[in-house]
């Protein structure tokens, strides 16, 4: 299974192999059920660094 990263999912669309874009769509999908929402978890993660680099 390759990781649903950005390059890799820009490889299989640009590859112009519907079965391989399909296979990474479905990877992505399940990547992110498993993952939940990335992006708001950095940002609480940012949140809490700020908070403790504040204190010194």
């Amino acid at each position: 299974m390759m990781l649903p990263y950005g390059t890799a999912i820009h490889e299989a669309a640009v590859s112009g192999d519907l079965q391989r874009m399909r296979a990474m769509a479905q990877q992505a999908e399940e990547w992110l059920r498993e993952t939940g929402d990335v992006a708001a978890a950095l940002e609480s993660l940012k949140l809490e660094i700020a908070k403790l680099e504040r204190r010194g």
